[in-house]
């Protein structure tokens, strides 16, 4: 049973990430080749330390996340960027350090100081596979637009969250759990940007802000409805450290018993993932034991699908 999770994890579910990492880094502008773009908004943080866990199963990630290093380093937020990364395994954080180094020493953009490593182990092609023209990107590059327009921070990604809900007002913790900024944050920038009539709020508690789409829609000049946030840097998080758990051979040797008490860790930790994106998950109390196990491998299978259906 072990191996044949192992097998699942290997080929079902790092096969559908790649598959939707590759969508979204098409749809922000990266000159690759894809059937489709993305359905949801991409969360560039995200995108990145999925794609550097992911860069031994596919070389040519390590081309487009150069490229990108060299000439689109300025678009990420390196605060939101060492939020992340403590959700993520070593594995990502060590390899982010090279992205950072080529980011400050070839992309010339000193901001990424703090994040560089010493030294640069893997080799990547030179190419130039990032279009920098915004009037290319497609409408779930919004965040990323935002940015080139009001600065990285938590404005452009605030305003990013708020588009999304297409009118529906929405709480700072919400938002909060979906741009990794603190409540009282989101709360002091929101609160302005209603003052300066940008965006609306409720004034009353519960406090609640929205922004008008058709306005901000027009302003960007999107004429198809502005795709949904989904909460990706939860979902990679997950992902990532149980791809990590399973190649490096740590689960090798456990028992069923012993793997299943490990999966059941691994979802309670990272239950966000699923719940904040209505994905269902085997509850450990309705399953003794090792009968876990044939319910984690279903799980991991619908959650290959829903990646690659919401990518």
């Amino acid at each position: 049973m072990q191996l044949e999770i192992f097998n699942t994890i290997g080929n079902e579910l790092s096969k559908a990430v790649l598959e939707a990492v590759w969508i979204q880094w098409r749809s922000i502008g990266t000159l690759i080749e894809s059937e489709r773009v993305s359905r949801s908004l991409v969360d560039p943080e995200a995108l990145l330390l999925m794609s550097l866990n992911l860069g031994h199963h596919e070389k040519r990630l390590w081309d487009i996340m150069d490229s990108w290093a060299r000439n689109g380093s300025q678009l990420f937020s390196i605060q939101r960027l060492k939020n992340l990364q403590k959700s993520f395994p070593q594995i990502s954080r060590d390899r982010l350090a090279e992205f950072a180094r080529k980011a400050k020493i070839e992309g010339k953009d000193q901001r990424w100081s703090g994040l560089a490593g010493d030294k640069h182990k893997i080799q990547t092609r030179s190419y130039d596979l990032w279009k920098t023209d915004p009037t290319s990107w497609h409408s779930s590059a919004t965040m990323l637009r935002l940015r080139l327009g009001f600065g990285i921070g938590i404005v452009s990604d605030l305003l990013t969250i708020l588009i999304s809900q297409r009118g529906d007002w929405i709480s700072p913790s919400s938002i909060a759990k979906a741009i990794n900024y603190s409540v009282y944050s989101v709360r002091r920038s929101a609160d302005k940007m209603a003052d300066a009539r940008i965006i609306e709020s409720t004034r009353t508690k519960p406090v609640r802000y929205r922004a008008e789409p058709k306005t901000w829609s027009d302003l960007l000049g999107i004429d198809e409805p502005i795709p949904d946030w989904r909460f990706w840097y939860q979902i990679y998080s997950f992902v990532s450290s149980l791809i990590v758990s399973t190649e490096s051979g740590e689960w090798d040797d456990l028992s069923s018993y012993m793997l299943s008490s490990k999966l059941r860790d691994l979802i309670e930790l990272h239950v966000d993932a699923f719940s904040l994106n209505h994905i269902e998950h085997p509850v450990s109390r309705d399953y003794a034991g090792d009968e876990y196990l044939p319910a984690f491998k279903k799980f991991i299978g619908n959650l290959g699908v829903w990646i690659v259906e919401h990518a």
